[in-house]
This record gives structure tokens, sequence and C-alpha cells, in this order.
């Protein structure tokens, strides 16, 4: 048991725990593969036309070496290893804004107050058109977060349009450290409380407890609607402490499961783990209980979760988890499919592998690599809208994915792709998942999802109810 709780930490806390986690079995070299490894590193060490640089050599060798493997694998260097980290703790170093691409356009979303975006006057629904003069029209997204991140006090210029049209003016901003907020609260009509999740990072359900204690300040809310559209997911820790604020203890979350190359039944046990609604899942040593203190209705109020094809990994896990004890009616469109684990091994001291080391299962046993969390009433975004460009990316969509593993059930509706949302339409008059999950809520409606289907279409209504399986 010590050791099965081993594997799971070093799932769960990579960073924590991973310089200690050890394969239990020897590792077989192919030589005749090694050796053309090593002829091809002495050829460029003897025949480029320039001296190159090992460890630029080696490296490269490591990141086409993961490249081979699934798209959530690679090599991580300093820089990329310095953000995961600051990451998990829930801070950054940045400029104060959210971002959604939305076609060619990288468009503001939110601006954090007091920050550097903010005192210079950018505003949710302002368009970046340059970085330090470099238009991002065609830039890759690894390119646009290389060219932002910067040490504290380094300064950029910032190229933008005022509501997204119009000419571009130029901002001069000094990067600062900031805190990630990923947890935003909105009263809506009827008693009704809205939560965002748009990430699960170091302080996210510590957050989340935060705004949970600041509703009962004034009155349980009727209802919550626990948002995780576009929410990219983010550390499993954090996602396993926001679903322990609404399922009681030792509720079981999802199972993890990783290779199995034993041949005894004992080994094989091992290679799968059960993850529970347990402080040793989502606490930091030395660190207090977040959800110690929870308000008394928090696990008890009616639940409505939103999620669309950009609700990927942890947003995944949490509304299968909370779907599956029919904690919550789940509403939006079919999520991403990104049902997999990473786990972060250091190789120096500026340096490490993220690698593939499980996929998870939903407390049902519902796959959701490449299958993704078919919610309970389907709203799917509107395409007449112009924030719908198109169909979202899925995890399927992504070169050499890992397919799934289990056979589809037999009652599995026909995949259907949802248009690309906008979190500018979020909240706006023709946000029809937040209305209908409002409507669910709200006064003289039952907590099931009967009573906002009958609201809805007749279609609609025949299309919900079928898929009110798992």
């Amino acid at each position: 048991m010590k050791r099965l709780r081993a594997t799971i930490l070093c799932l769960l806390f990579p960073l924590v725990a991973a310089g200690n986690c050890r394969a239990g079995e020897p590792v077989v070299v192919p030589a005749a593969e090694f050796q053309a490894l090593l002829s091809a590193y002495a050829l460029v060490k003897t025949r480029y036309v320039e001296a190159p640089d090992d460890k630029k050599l080696l490296e490269g060798a490591i990141a086409g070496m993961l490249a081979s493997l699934d798209p959530h694998s690679g090599f991580l260097d300093k820089d990329e290893l310095d953000a995961v980290r600051k990451d998990e703790a829930g801070d950054y170093t940045g400029i104060g804004i959210s971002v959604d691409f939305a076609a060619a356009d990288m468009v503001v979303t939110a601006v954090t107050a007091d920050s550097p975006a903010y005192l210079a006057g950018i505003e949710p629904g302002d368009t970046i058109a340059s970085i330090d003069g470099a238009m991002i029209s065609g830039m890759r997204l690894p390119d646009i977060a290389r060219r932002m991140r910067g040490v504290p006090g380094s300064a950029l210029d910032i190229g933008y349009r005022r509501g997204g049209s119009g000419a571009v003016r130029i901002a001069r901003l000094h990067r600062a450290a900031l805190l990630a907020q990923t947890v935003t609260t909105r009263a809506m009509p009827n008693g009704v409380a809205w939560i965002q999740v748009s990430a699960f990072e170091g302080r996210t359900a510590q957050d989340l407890v935060a705004a949970l204690k600041t509703l009962d300040a004034s009155g349980a809310p009727r209802g919550i609607v626990l948002d995780v559209r576009n929410d990219p997911g983010g550390l499993v820790s954090a996602a396993v402490g926001v679903a322990g604020a609404f399922l009681p203890p030792g509720t079981p979350l999802f199972s993890a499961r990783g290779r199995d190359t034993a041949a005894d039944s004992a080994a094989a046990a091992a290679a799968e783990a059960t993850v529970t609604v347990d402080p040793r899942f989502y606490r930091r040593p030395d660190e207090p209980d977040v959800l110690a203190d929870l308000p008394p209705w928090a696990r008890t109020v009616p639940l409505a979760v939103l999620v669309n094809g950009a609700s990927a990994s942890a947003a995944e896990l949490l509304a299968g988890a909370l779907q599956d004890h029919r904690r919550a009616t789940v509403l939006g469109s079919r999520t991403f499919g990104k049902g997999s684990i990473q786990s972060i091994f250091p190789l120096t001291g500026d340096s490490a592998v993220k690698i593939t080391v499980a996929r998870y299962f939903t407390p049902n046993g519902h796959e959701i690599q490449a299958r993704g969390i078919t919610p309970d009433v389907i709203v799917a975004p509107d395409p007449a809208r112009n924030d719908a460009l198109g169909l979202a990316l899925r995890e399927e969509d992504l070169s050499q994915y890992l397919a799934a593993i289990l056979p589809a059930p037999d009652d599995t509706p026909p995949a259907t792709r949802a248009g690309v949302e906008s979190t500018r339409m979020f909240g706006t008059r023709d946000d029809k998942a937040l209305a209908a999950a409002v409507s669910l809520l709200g006064p003289g409606q039952a907590s099931r999802a009967d009573s906002v289907l009958g609201a809805l279409t007749p279609s609609l209504k025949q299309l919900g109810a079928a898929l009110k399986r798992w």
C-alpha cells in the first residue's frame, strides 16, 4: 500500500515527488539505435559547418524523442519549467490580461485590477496587434508566449485596437509579479450564483472556498452555476480540491490507470489507483486543509456545471465526477477529450521532461480520453454568431493523440462538433447555456435536467433525455 500511495503522489504532485519516482524494472537499451544516435552526434560535432553547442544538441535530441510520443509529452527548458512551477504556486509575471484567440485576433477577455494593463487603459474587448513592434498575425502561440515573458520591471510595448477596430494604440508597460485570479463570482437572477473557474492552479481551490464564504455572508444561494467553459485544465490536485467543495469526504473522483507491465495480479492492481475527496490528494504538506471550514450548504446546494469543447483535462475530470455522482446537471457541449495525466521528471537543475503516465476514468468507469464528457443537457453554441468561428479543435485532432482503449458504450450518442466559443459572449444576453442553467436552478424549478428541457425546443428535449444516461 505504501508503494501504491507513492505512485499516486508521483502522478498528482509531480513537482513535489517526481525526483523520487523510479521505474520498478530495469530498462533495456536498444544497442543498435543508441549507436546510431551516437554516430549522428559525432557527425554533427565533426562535420557541421559551425561548432555546435553540446547542450543544444542533446536537449534537441531529448525533445525529438519526446515529440515522438503523444502531444502532451515534451521537453521543458528552464523558462518552461519555471512557468510550470509558477502556475503551481498560482503566481506569474506579466501585464495582467487574459486573452482568447478568435480567428486571427488575440482578444483581451479580462484585465486584472491595478495591473500594468489596467493602469495603461487596456480593456476587455480590445485586440492585441503587436508585441514590441512585431505583429502577432500569423505568429505561433509559443512565440507569443516567449515575447510576453520577462522579469518583473522589464518593459514591453503592446500594440492594441480599442474594441477590436480602429488605429493601433501603443502602450509601454512594465511587467509585474501578479497573483493569478482563476475564480470569479457574479450574482444572477433568482438567487443563483455564477462561479467561473478559468483554470486549475495552485490557489484555485482556496479561492473557490473564499468565494463560497463570501456568498455565505449574505445567505446561502438558491443554486450555483459552476462554469468551466474554455477552462484548459491545469493541476489535478486543484480540481480535486474544487470537487471536494461540493462532494462529501471519501467520494471517489476518478481512477488513474498507468501502464501494466507486470504479470502478477498484485502488481497489475497497483497500476490502477482511485483518487477520492481526501486531503492527501489536494493539500500540500504543512498547509491547512482548505475544505475544513466550508459553509454547511456547499455540499448540498443545487448545482449546474457548464462545459464546452474547450473544457479540457482537469475541467473534464471535475465535470465527470459531479455528473456520475448525480451531484450536478452538466449543460453545454461535448468537452475536449483530454483524459490523460502528465508527470514532470527533472533532468537537471534547469530542465525536465513531461511524460504522460496515466489515463483517467470517471467514477462510473467512463473513458474521457478522445471522447470527452457528454452533457446531460446539450446547449450548443449558435453557429450564426460571429464568435462561432468554425469547429472547435478536439483531442482527436491533435497529432499522435492517444486513442481510447475501451469500447464505446452501446448507448453512446453520435459525436457532434460544436463551434468555437469566445469568452466575450459568456454572461451576455446571447449566453444560452448560462440562461438554461439559471432557469434550471431558479424558483419553481426542480434540480433536474427535465425542468430546463421543458422550456427548450421539443427536438432538444428529446435529445437531452436520450443523453441523460451515465
